[in-house]
């Protein structure tokens, strides 16, 4: 089924007594924690839904309404969560959505972007590759790589153009280069990649405003409802 996941990363310089309040503060509304979801209902593609990994003093904050604006606007002002925060040395905003064709990332290093990379399929007013900043060491050896077509498709097929590492030993296809690039950055900047890992991190969930009935439907940002009758979305990962 494939990944779905965004959010940010970063490494907590002092421990958080009250979650509860710091995550008010780093989404700007409240945030009450809630147990274990069950529900297919709980996606972090719905604005409501939150999870924290955290892996030692590596923490990550999965939410698209989170994750989405950095990557996609290189003038979105980082200033207000990046002080809420605690103002790490670095940051990092992600999405690898592999269903929607959709994986990028945005590095800011105290509080300044540096680098956004985001290659997309089919979304309005997106281009399929968008990118600003000096490319990353982990990066570099994926943009230097050679690659090939398959023979079944056109040269100008880039749905079709695999780049590989060596000789073939690490074939990616293009359209999946940059979640590729994404999970060697966050094992090169943060030791772990939280989709490709067998470490276990600490979980916990948490819903943003109100607090309403427990049969209530949870907010709907610009993905699509998540039907219920799906499994939820961290049994795909």
């Amino acid at each position: 089924m494939g990944i779905a996941q965004a959010g940010i990363a970063f490494r907590i310089s002092e421990s958080v007594s009250d979650l509860e309040a710091y995550m008010s503060a780093v989404f700007a509304e409240p945030a009450t924690e809630i147990p274990l979801p069950v529900s297919a209902r709980f996606d972090i593609r719905n604005h409501s839904d939150v999870m924290v990994q955290s892996f030692g003093e590596v923490c990550f904050i999965s939410n698209d309404d989170l994750a989405w604006p950095l990557i996609k606007d290189d003038a979105f002002d980082v200033t207000r969560l990046h002080a809420a925060l605690g103002a790490p040395d670095l940051l990092m905003a992600f999405c690898h959505y592999d269903s929607g064709g959709s994986h990028g990332y945005a590095l800011f290093e105290n509080g300044r972007r540096t680098r956004t990379r985001l290659q997309s399929s089919g979304l309005p007013d997106v281009p399929a590759l968008r990118e600003s900043g000096a490319p990353q060491p982990f990066e570099q050896r994926w943009l230097g790589a050679r690659h090939y077509v398959e023979a079944e498709a056109t040269a100008s097929d880039d749905a079709r153009r695999m780049v590989f590492l060596g000789e073939r030993e690490v074939v990616v296809p293009a359209r999946d280069l940059t979640g590729r690039m994404l999970q060697d950055g966050l094992d090169a900047l943060f030791g772990v990649c939280p989709w490709e890992t067998l470490l276990t991190p600490t979980y916990r969930f948490f819903r943003l405003g109100p607090e309403r009935p427990a049969e209530g439907e949870p907010a709907i940002s610009r993905a699509r409802p998540i039907a219920a009758s799906k499994r939820p979305w961290w049994q795909f990962l």
